[in-house]
């Protein structure tokens, strides 16, 4: 994350952040065990380092990166330095990246304790899914800006529970991570559409439910050593993004539009997360978040997928707006020359038969 602090500023401002002119710590918390455990833990250890926590109080700007599990454990961490009164979002700005987080729990492939634990994230009604959705939405109505980044062939974490599907606020940028060596003929529509539903989703639009329907075909294999989950992490674009989404954004930056490919040519040309972004306004950055009922079990029928994708080729908020009924022109073109070989995209095919009808 300094990483992408200090490339963000020389990139786009020509301005080199040394320690003569700018103060950045680093405050490294860490830490096994359940969500709440972790919580504890971790609260204490930032206690007990009083350079780190004078640093956090009294900083600007606080970037804060997490991953997996740690994204429960960040978000109910954060909500209690703001109710402590250790963060003050009246005069600093605070950034979350949250990368493959297990906000609606994880694939159904785990037996440690800490991990079945995650498995209660699928139910927003369970005891620890109500604590965490509180937080979230605490956080969120005091102007925290949240990255939310997926990965598209991640082992253990649907995309769906990466972007955390079941909440709405304009302080939310949801984006995917792929490497490189997903960049295929074959995956080119899928990846698009995804893309795109990602982009109504930025852009306060509804998908239909497209993401979280297609979640389990872009699930990564156990026994295939293709990255996905341990290795979205070590992508330095990936924390550029939740920089650029920090202070590119109101209430410190100009109001932007970001429909983007970046490139890495780190890690074997592997490529990073592609996203757009429709920012908040200063009005609506602190407004309440919307928080969905979920229930992982009832997305697994495969007949929902046709239904998402009708409802986004007749939803009048899509279709109006130039923007995205071209882009939804395009996805139509793509999907008329896809031709996919492996069985679980050819059944993705069969499924979004719809696409194919024609608008009145």
């Amino acid at each position: 994350m300094v990483a992408a602090v200090k490339k963000y500023f020389e990139q786009e401002h020509g301005v080199s952040l040394s320690e003569e002119t700018t103060t950045i710590t680093s405050v490294p918390l860490e830490g096994e065990g359940k969500v709440e455990d972790r919580v504890n833990k971790l609260y204490n250890n930032l206690i007990n380092h009083s350079v780190w926590l004078e640093a956090v109080s009294s900083a600007d700007v606080i970037l804060w990166a997490t991953h997996s599990q740690g994204t429960p454990v960040s978000v109910m961490l954060m909500h209690r330095l703001l109710e402590r009164g250790h963060i003050h979002t009246h005069r600093q700005s605070v950034g979350m990246l949250a990368m493959a987080g297990i906000s609606h729990g994880p694939f159904p492939y785990f037996e440690a304790d800490a991990a079945r634990e995650l498995f209660e994230f699928m139910d927003s009604e369970s005891d620890i899914s109500q604590k965490f959705r509180r937080s979230l939405g605490y956080i969120m109505e005091r102007g925290i800006k949240l990255t939310l980044v997926g990965s598209m062939q991640d082992q253990v974490v649907p995309l769906y529970s990466a972007i955390i599907s079941a909440i709405s606020h304009p302080n939310i940028v949801r984006s995917v991570y792929i490497d490189g060596h997903i960049f295929t003929q074959e995956n080119e529509f899928l990846i698009r559409l995804i893309t795109f539903a990602l982009g109504l989703r930025n852009a306060g639009l509804s998908d239909h439910g497209l993401l979280t329907h297609l979640s389990e075909v872009l699930a990564g294999s156990l026994y295939a050593l293709e990255g996905g989950h341990s290795t979205i992490y070590e992508e330095l674009d990936v924390y550029s993004l939740a920089v650029q989404h920090l202070f590119e954004t109101d209430p410190l930056g100009k109001a932007i539009l970001i429909n983007n490919t970046q490139s890495s040519s780190r890690h074997d040309n592997r490529k990073n997360s592609i996203t757009t972004n429709s920012s908040s306004t200063t009005e609506e950055s602190k407004k309440e978040a919307k928080l969905y009922p979920f229930q992982a079990k009832s997305i697994k029928n495969p007949y929902y997928l046709p239904w998402a994708m009708r409802g986004i080729c007749e939803d009048s908020l899509i279709l109006n707006n130039p923007l995205w009924s071209d882009e939804l022109d395009q996805l139509r073109l793509m999907f008329d020359e896809w031709e996919p070989i492996s069985p679980k995209l050819r059944s993705v095919k069969i499924r979004l038969e719809p696409f194919t009808l024609t608008l009145v």
